[in-house]
C-alpha cells in the first residue's frame, strides 16, 4: 500500500485497515467506477450509450511470445517504475499488456496511453504534489464567505451534524488527484474498452464490502485508477454501486496474475524491496504498526513474485514514500535495476524492424485530442442547483475542451463547501472525438450542518492570556440554494454568539442579511504600561444589511443595528464612569481579498473599509466613524516572503465614550505593548514586515517555518488623552502548521515596553 507521507498520519491511515487480512486470489469483476457522490456507473453508461456486455479479445501479436508488466504500488517509490520502461524502449523490449496497482496503477494507465517516460518524469511538479497530497480545499478556491470563515478559524475541525457527530472519512481532499487524472486520461473517460487503449492495461483495488480484489478492465479509466489508488484513510474511498474500493495493494500489491490471465507468455514484474529495519524503527508503537503492515504487504508479494519470469527490484535505500518531487533521480533507480538485469531481459528484444512495426501499431490505437463539447448535461440534488449549474456551464458548449476551465467551474460550485462535485466526458460513438460532459452535484454525506471548531491564543509576558475556542455553525441552501444561516460562538476569554441569516437575492450577487450579536469581553485599563483596572464590555446587537458580493474576493454591504452597551468596571479603579445605553449605527463595509491562504500569505492584497455614523445616547456624542485596512504580501524567490499592514481609524476627534473607542497592542499591533493597552478615537498603524522560510513540512502539510522581522510604528489619539506614539521590533519564529500559525517572538519598543509573545491559530 501507498503510505502516506509523515509517519504518524501513515498511522492513522493504518489504524482504519489493520482488520483487513484477507489475502489470496480473490474474484475478479469488471466495473465502470464512479466518483463519490456521482450515480452509478450503469446508469451512466446508459445516459451516454448502451455498452456491450462482452469483453472484445486483446490483439495480441502472434509470430512471438507476448510480454506483460506488473507494476506493483509504493507511493513515490514507484516512480522508478518510469526508468525500468525507458530501458525496455532503449533496449526494443515491447510491453505487450500492463496492469497495476496503487502508483503502479497511474503509472501503467498513462504508458498505456501513449504518454512518454519523458513526459512522464515531469508530471509531478511542485504545483501537482501540492495540488494532490492536500488536506483541505486551496483558500483561493472557496466562495468569499468560507474564506471570512477560514481567517476567523484557520485551524478548524470541520464536524458534520447530518447524521448526528460525523468526521471526515479521509485526511486529504481528493480534488487534486481527480483533477490530474482528469486532465491526463481525457480522452478515455467514457465506456473505454481497456483491451484497445494502446497497450492494454489492468488495474486492481479493494472492495471493503466483500474483502476481495477487484480488477478493473473496462469503463471510464480516471475511475479506475483512482480506485486503485484510493489510500484508506489518507484519501476517501471510491464508491461504486454501493461498494467502497481502496488501494489495491492492501490484498495484491504486485498483480502478475492479471498480467498472466491477459494471456501473457513472460512476465516482467517491478517489485520494491522491503527495506531492512533500521535503527530506532521498532522504538514505537507506531513503527512497529507500520513496519508490520509493511510485512503483510511483502508477504503477498512474495506470492505474486513468483509468477514472474522477471523480477526487477530497484534500490531505493535513501528515498521515501514522499519523494516525488525526485521523480527524475528514482526513474534513474529504476533503469539502473533494469541494467542489471539486462541478460536476463534482452533475448525479449525485438530487431529493429519488428520494434518499428510494435511502435506503430501501439500509436495507431492512441486517441486524438478531444474536439469542440457537444453536449453539457447536468445531475444536481434539485432543479435550483441544476439550474445555477447549467448557467455556469452552458458556455462550454460548441467550445474546445479545456480542463482548466472545467476544474475551475468545478470549484465554483465546491466552493461554498455544501456541496461535492465532479465530472465525466462521453462520446456518442466510439469514433467520436466530440466530447459529452456529464457534471455530477451532491450532497455531502455529513452535512450541512456543518460546525468548524478551533482554537486562537494569545500570551504575553506581563500583559494576558487570552485563549477563546471558537465554533462557527453553519445550516446552508436553509431558505433557498446559497442562502445560509451562519452562528460564530466562542468561549474562553471571550464570549460571543454571532447570529445571520444570509438570503441570497438573486444569481447576480444580491443578498440581505439580518443579524444579532452578544458579545461579553473583558478590558484592561492602562495608565502607561501600569494596568488600573478590569472593565467587563456586554454590547447586544440587531440590525441588517443589504449587499452585493462576486462570491469570490470581494463583498460589499451597507446597513443598520440598533445596540445596548454597558461598560461597567470589576476590579481596581481608573476613574472613569460606567456606561449603560444604547445607540444606533449606520454602516457601508467593503472587502476585497486577493490573498492565497489564511494562515502566511504568499501574495495577494486584502483591504477592508468600513464607513458609518453612530448615534449615541446623551452620555456620548454621535460621531462619524471611517476605517480602513490594507494588507499586502508578495514572496521574492522561493524563500524571502515581504508582508506590510497599514491600517487607521478616525471618529474626527469626537470625544466618544470608552466602549466605542478604538484599540491598539498586543501581537502585531504594537507587540511590545500589552493587549489594547491603548484606547482612543483617532489612531494608525503600520507593520511592514519580512520572513524568510527556513524549513517546509512534508506533504501533506506543506506549511512553512519562518524567521521573521517586523517593525511596528502607531499613534492613538483622544480629544481627552495625551497622544501616544509608540515603535517597536518584533521578530523571532513562525510556523504554519494544521493548528493554525505558531509566533514565538520577543518584541522590543521604545518607552521602555518589551515583552515575549506566543500565539497560535490566526496570525494576528
Amino acid at each position: 500500500m501507498e503510505q502516506l507521507w509523515a509517519r504518524p498520519a501513515t498511522l492513522l491511515a493504518m489504524a482504519l485497515i489493520m482488520g483487513v487480512a484477507a489475502h489470496g486470489q480473490d474474484s475478479k469483476s469488471s466495473s465502470k467506477p464512479a466518483s463519490a457522490g456521482e450515480e452509478s456507473a450503469s446508469t451512466r453508461q446508459l445516459k451516454l450509450g448502451p455498452v456491450d456486455p462482452s469483453v472484445p479479445p486483446i490483439d495480441l501479436p502472434k509470430n512471438r511470445p507476448v510480454i506483460g508488466v506488473a507494476l506493483g504500488g509504493g507511493g513515490a517509490l514507484a516512480m522508478s517504475d518510469i526508468g525500468v520502461l525507458q530501458w525496455f524502449e532503449e533496449h526494443h523490449i515491447p510491453v505487450d499488456v500492463i496492469a497495476g496497482t496503487s502508483m503502479g496503477s497511474i503509472i501503467g494507465a498513462l504508458y498505456s496511453t501513449g504518454h512518454t517516460t519523458e513526459q512522464m518524469t515531469h508530471i509531478m511538479t511542485d504545483e501537482s504534489v501540492a495540488s494532490v497530497f492536500r488536506i483541505d480545499s486551496a483558500f483561493s478556491s472557496r466562495s468569499f464567505r468560507r474564506r471570512e470563515d477560514s481567517r476567523e478559524i484557520p485551524n478548524a475541525v470541520t464536524v458534520g451534524l447530518k447524521h448526528g457527530v460525523s468526521f471526515r472519512n479521509s485526511l486529504l481532499t481528493d480534488t487534486g488527484l481527480n483533477e490530474l487524472l482528469d486532465k491526463e486520461f481525457l480522452r478515455y473517460n467514457d465506456q473505454t474498452d481497456f483491451n484497445s487503449l494502446p497497450i492494454p492495461f489492468r488495474c486492481q483495488a479493494t472492495d471493503l464490502n466483500d474483502a476481495k480484489t477487484v480488477t478493473f478492465a473496462r469503463g471510464s479509466l480516471q475511475d479506475a485508477v483512482r480506485a486503485s489508488a484510493s489510500i484508506p484513510g489518507v484519501f476517501r474511498p471510491f464508491q461504486l454501486d454501493g461498494h467502497e474500493f481502496v488501494d489495491g495493494a492492501i490484498l495484491e500489491n504486485l498483480p502478475t496474475a492479471d498480467v498472466k490471465a491477459m494471456k501473457a507468455d513472460v512476465i516482467l514484474a517491478v517489485s520494491l524491496p522491503l527495506q531492512p529495519v533500521g535503527k530506532g524503527d521498532l522504538d514505537s508503537i507506531l513503527g512497529v504498526l507500520q513496519r508490520a503492515f509493511s510485512v503483510g504487504i511483502e508477504a503477498n508479494e512474495i506470492r505474486d513474485r513468483k509468477l514472474a519470469n522477471v523480477v526487477i527490484m530497484p534500490e531505493i535505500t535513501g528515498f521515501g514514500q514522499a519523494d516525488y518531487l525526485k521523480t527524475a533521480k528514482l526513474a534513474r533507480v529504476g533503469y539502473d535495476a533494469a541494467e542489471s538485469q539486462k541478460d536476463q531481459l534482452l533475448k525479449y528484444a525485438l530487431n529493429q524492424a519488428d520494434w518499428d512495426e510494435y511502435l506503430a501499431h501501439r500509436r495507431a490505437k492512441e486517441r486524438g485530442p478531444a474536439g469542440s463539447v457537444v453536449l453539457v448535461k447536468i445531475k444536481a440534488p434539485n432543479e435550483s442547483v441544476k439550474e445555477a449549474v447549467e448557467r455556469k456551464f452552458g458556455p462550454l458548449v460548441n467550445q474546445p475542451v479545456n480542463t482548466d476551465q472545467v476544474e475551475s467551474l468545478l470549484a465554483d460550485v465546491r466552493s461554498d463547501g455544501r456541496y461535492d462535485a465532479d465530472y465525466t466526458v462521453g462520446y456518442d460513438s466510439p469514433d467520436s472525438t466530440r466530447p459529452i460532459l456529464l457534471v455530477t452535484v451532491s450532497d455531502k454525506k455529513t452535512g450541512p450542518p456543518f460546525m468548524d471548531l478551533g482554537l486562537n491564543l494569545a500570551a504575553q509576558t506581563g500583559g494576558v492570556t487570552r485563549a477563546t475556542i471558537s465554533t462557527i455553525l453553519l445550516d446552508q441552501d436553509f431558505g433557498g440554494y446559497g442562502s445560509e444561516l451562519r452562528a460564530k460562538i466562542d468561549f474562553g476569554f471571550l464570549t460571543r454568539v454571532e447570529t445571520e441569516y444570509y438570503r441570497k437575492l438573486n444569481w447576480k450577487g444580491l443578498f440581505a442579511a439580518p443579524r444579532a450579536n452578544l458579545t461579553r469581553e473583558p478590558f484592561y485599563i492602562y495608565s502607561g504600561s501600569t494596568r488600573l483596572s478590569q472593565r467587563q464590555s456586554q454590547l447586544v446587537e440587531t440590525g441588517a444589511d443589504i449587499g452585493w458580493g462576486d462570491g469570490k474576493q470581494q463583498e460589499l454591504r451597507a446597513g443598520w443595528q440598533f445596540e445596548n452597551v454597558q461598560w461597567t468596571t470589576t476590579t481596581g479603579s481608573d476613574g472613569l464612569p460606567n456606561y449603560n445605553g444604547n445607540a444606533q449605527t449606520a454602516r457601508i463595509r467593503y472587502v476585497y481579498d486577493s490573498q492565497d491562504r489564511a494562515l502566511v500569505p504568499q501574495f495577494g492584497v486584502r483591504v477592508v473599509t468600513d464607513l458609518g455614523y453612530l448615534y449615541a445616547t446623551p452620555g456620548s456624542p454621535s460621531a462619524p466613524q471611517l476605517f480602513g485596512q490594507i494588507s499586502f504580501a508578495h514572496t521574492i524567490g522561493k524563500k524571502n516572503i515581504v508582508l506590510a499592514n497599514g491600517e487607521g481609524g478616525t471618529m474626527f476627534n469626537r470625544n466618544v465614550a470608552q466602549p466605542f473607542r478604538y484599540t491598539l497592542g498586543g501581537p502585531l499591533r504594537l507587540s511590545a505593548s500589552a493587549i489594547d493597552q491603548y484606547r482612543g478615537t483617532d489612531y494608525f498603524l503600520i507593520t511592514p514586515g519580512y520572513l524568510r522560510r527556513i524549513a517546509t513540512l512534508p506533504a501533506p502539510l506543506g506549511q512553512s517555518i519562518y524567521v521573521g522581522l517586523t517593525y511596528e510604528a502607531g499613534q492613538m489619539r483622544a480629544p481627552d488623552a495625551s497622544t501616544i506614539t509608540r515603535q517597536d521590533v518584533y521578530f523571532g519564529l513562525v510556523a504554519e502548521t494544521p493548528l493554525g500559525v505558531i509566533t514565538i517572538a520577543p518584541s522590543i519598543g521604545d518607552g521602555n515596553e518589551h515583552k515575549l509573545t506566543f500565539t497560535l491559530g490566526r496570525l494576528f
